[in-house]
C-alpha cells in the first residue's frame, strides 16, 4: 500500500480510502478484534494483533495523509459513510476503529480552528454538526465498553485520544454525557495510578488528561 498509494491520482486515492471506510466494520483488523462477550477482558488473539500492527504501519499512514489534506466536504462524507453504511458501535470497540475515528474528528477540528472568520461556510459546518451528532448518538451507548482489557493494563491510550477528539467538538451537554459514559474507567484509572511507581502512575494520569483537558477539566480536580 505505501508503494502503490503515491502513484495513484487524487480521485483514485479518494476511491480507495472510501472503499476502506465503507467496509471498515468488515475488515479483519476490526471484525476479528471485537471483544469476546464471554470474556470481555481477554486480549485480542496474537495473529489478529499482528494484523493490527501491520495495518497500523502500512495502511493508516496512507489514510492519515489523505485525510490530513482533505477539505471539510470530504471529511463530512467519510463520517456520513461510517454512520450510514457501517456498524459504528462495533467499530468503536476496536483499536483500528477508534484510531480511524480519531483521525477524522481531529482533522475536522483543525479545519474548524483554521476558519477565518469562524462563520465562513456556515452551511457546511451546520451539516458537519448534524453528522457529528449522529455519530455521537451511535457511539454513546458503547462508551462504557470501548476500553480494552482491565484497568491495570496500559494499552488504552488510543481510547483517551479518541475521547479527546470527540470532546473537543462536543457541545457542553455532550461533553457531560461523555464524562458520564466513561466515569467508571476514569475513576478506576486514577485509583490504579496511585498504586503504581511514580513514573508509571503519572503516565496513566497523563493519558486520562488527554480527554479531561480537551473538555476543560483536569484529573487533579478529582482530588484524593
Amino acid at each position: 500500500m505505501p508503494r502503490v498509494f503515491r502513484h495513484l491520482s487524487e480521485q483514485q486515492r479518494l476511491t480507495l480510502i472510501t472503499m476502506i471506510f465503507v467496509s471498515l466494520d468488515q475488515l479483519d483488523v476490526v471484525a476479528k478484534a471485537l471483544p469476546n462477550p464471554a470474556k470481555p477482558d481477554a486480549p485480542v488473539p496474537l495473529p489478529v494483533r499482528e494484523e493490527i500492527d501491520l495495518f497500523s504501519q502500512t495502511v493508516m499512514p496512507a489514510l492519515f495523509s489523505s485525510v490530513g489534506e482533505a477539505p471539510l466536504s470530504i471529511i463530512a462524507g467519510i463520517i456520513g459513510v461510517l454512520v450510514d453504511r457501517t456498524n459504528v458501535p462495533l467499530i468503536s470497540l476496536t483499536k483500528i476503529g477508534l484510531s480511524v475515528l480519531t483521525m477524522v474528528l481531529s482533522h475536522a477540528e483543525v479545519l474548524r480552528e483554521s476558519q477565518q472568520p469562524p462563520t465562513a461556510n456556515s452551511v457546511e459546518w451546520a451539516q458537519w454538526n448534524d453528522l457529528y451528532n449522529s455519530l455521537f448518538d451511535l457511539i454513546e451507548p458503547a462508551l462504557p465498553h470501548i476500553f480494552p482489557g482491565k484497568v491495570t493494563e496500559a494499552d488504552d491510550v488510543h481510547v483517551w485520544q479518541f475521547l479527546a477528539a470527540m470532546g473537543v467538538g462536543a457541545s457542553p451537554e455532550q461533553q457531560q454525557r461523555l464524562v458520564i459514559g466513561v466515569k467508571d474507567r476514569v475513576m478506576e484509572t486514577v485509583r490504579v495510578s496511585r498504586t503504581l511507581p511514580r513514573e508509571m502512575g503519572e503516565q496513566r494520569l497523563a493519558h486520562v488528561n488527554l480527554f479531561m483537558r480537551a473538555i476543560g477539566l483536569d484529573v487533579e480536580l478529582l482530588g484524593g
